[in-house]
C-alpha cells in the first residue's frame, strides 16, 4: 500500500545529513551564538575522545566558560542515548564542562529530556543543554535563515521578491491615491481641516467594493458576512492604508483616561465615568486595495474601492476610535482601552 503523506511533510529531516555535515551544521548554529575564545571542532578529523566541539566562552571580568559539544544524529534519543552522550563526553576527557550541550536530530519525550538533565547534573555539569530538532528547526527559522539553503537547499530568494514586489506596488498605489484623492494644498479650507481631515479630500465617501462581488448595483441576500459593496465615508490616511468612519459610537472615561465603548444607553458608574461619543474608524491597508475608480458610474458617481476581504473576510486590518467634540481629532489611545462590565 502506497504511504500516505503526513501533515508534517515539510518538516526538516536533520537525521538525513551526513554524519560530518551534521557537525559541520551544528557548528555554524554554535558559533555567532556567543563571543569564543577558542572554538574547536574535534568530530570532523575523527578521534574526537567523545567531545565533537570543544569551546570556551568568554564572560564578563575575564571569566571564561568551557562548553562541550556532542553532535548526536540520531534518529530517536532515548534515556540510554543520552546517558551514553553525557558519558562520552565527560569519561574520556580529564576536563569537566561548565556547560554540557547535546544536539540531536530527533525529538525528546519530556521523561527523557528530565532524566538528561538530572544525570549530567549528578556527573558534575553546571549547565546541561540540550537541543532537539524541533528547536534545531526552530532556531533556523527565525535566527539563522541563511543556513537553510547551506543544509537543506531551501531558499528564501522567492519569499523575499515576493515582499519586494509588495512593497513596491503598496508604495506605488500611495503615491497614486495621495495625487487623486487630496485637494492642492491651496484648495484646503485648513481651519475645517483641523477638526476633519476629510476636508484635505476631494472625496468626501467611497464605495468599497470585495473583488469577488458580482451583485453591484443590486444586493446578494445570500451572501454570509458583510456586504460585497457599501458606502464609508473618508476619514484620512495613515501610515498603511486608508481610514473611514464606519460608525459613531457611544463610551465611558474615567479620570485617568481609560475608556471603553458601550452599547447605545447602556447604564454605567456616572460618578466614576463621563460620557463620551466617538467615531468608530476602520482601516483598509494599501495592500487589500487592488484597484480604485474616481470616474464612478451612473449609480454612484465619484470614488470606488475594488478591495481583498482578506482579513477575515472583511477588508480591515484593524479598527481605532476617535473622541468627537474636540477642537482637533484626537485619537482615543488603544493600551487605556478596556471592556466594560459595569451597572446594567
Amino acid at each position: 500500500m502506497k504511504a500516505i503523506p503526513s501533515k508534517t511533510i515539510n518538516k526538516l529531516h536533520f537525521s538525513d545529513l551526513d554524519p560530518i555535515r551534521f557537525e559541520d551544521f551544528c557548528l555554524s548554529l554554535l558559533y555567532p551564538l556567543h563571543p569564543w575564545e577558542d572554538i574547536r571542532h574535534y568530530g570532523r578529523v575523527g578521534s574526537d575522545g567523545g567531545v565533537d566541539i570543544y569551546a570556551v566562552e568568554k564572560l564578563e571580568n575575564d571569566l571564561k566558560r568551557v562548553w562541550f559539544i556532542q553532535c548526536r544524529r540520531y534518529k530517536s534519543a532515548t534515556n540510554a542515548v543520552l546517558k551514553k552522550a553525557v558519558d562520552d563526553s565527560i569519561n574520556k576527557l580529564n576536563e569537566l564542562p561548565e556547560v554540557l550541550l547535546i544536539v540531536v536530530a530527533s525529538d525528546v519525550r519530556r521523561k527523557s529530556h528530565e532524566y538528561f538533565i538530572e544525570y549530567a547534573k549528578k556527573k558534575g555539569v553546571n549547565t546541561p543543554l540540550l537541543w532537539t530538532a524541533s528547536i534545531l528547526e526552530a532556531k533556523l527559522y527565525s535566527e539563522r535563515r541563511d543556513l537553510l539553503f547551506s543544509y537543506f537547499g531551501i531558499s528564501d530568494i522567492q519569499k523575499a521578491r515576493g515582499r519586494e514586489v509588495s512593497i513596491s506596488r503598496n508604495i506605488s498605489i500611495k503615491k497614486r491615491l495621495h495625487k487623486d484623492l487630496l485637494k492642492t494644498p491651496k484648495d484646503v479650507d485648513w481651519e475645517k481641516a483641523r477638526n476633519n481631515p476629510v476636508y484635505r479630500f476631494n472625496y468626501s465617501e467611497a464605495i468599497i467594493h470585495s473583488i469577488d462581488d458580482d451583485s453591484y448595483p443590486g444586493l446578494n441576500e445570500n451572501r454570509s458576512g458583510i456586504s460585497g459593496w457599501f458606502k464609508l465615508e473618508l476619514w484620512d490616511f495613515y501610515h498603511n492604508g486608508l481610514d473611514f468612519v464606519i460608525n459613531i459610537d457611544e463610551g465611558i472615561i474615567d479620570k485617568k483616561g481609560n475608556w471603553a465603548t458601550i452599547k447605545y444607553n447602556h447604564k454605567y458608574d456616572e460618578k466614576k465615568f463621563k460620557k463620551i461619543k466617538m467615531f468608530r474608524i476602520a482601516r483598509i491597508p494599501f495592500r487589500n486595495i487592488v484597484e480604485y475608480d474616481t470616474l464612478g458610474d451612473e449609480f454612484y458617481p465619484g470614488l470606488h474601492l475594488y478591495c481583498r476581504y482578506a482579513d477575515g473576510g472583511e477588508p480591515y486590518e484593524a479598527f481605532r476610535w476617535i473622541l468627537i467634540g474636540n477642537d482637533y481629532p484626537w485619537p482615543m489611545p488603544q493600551e487605556k482601552q478596556f471592556n466594560y462590565n459595569g451597572v446594567l
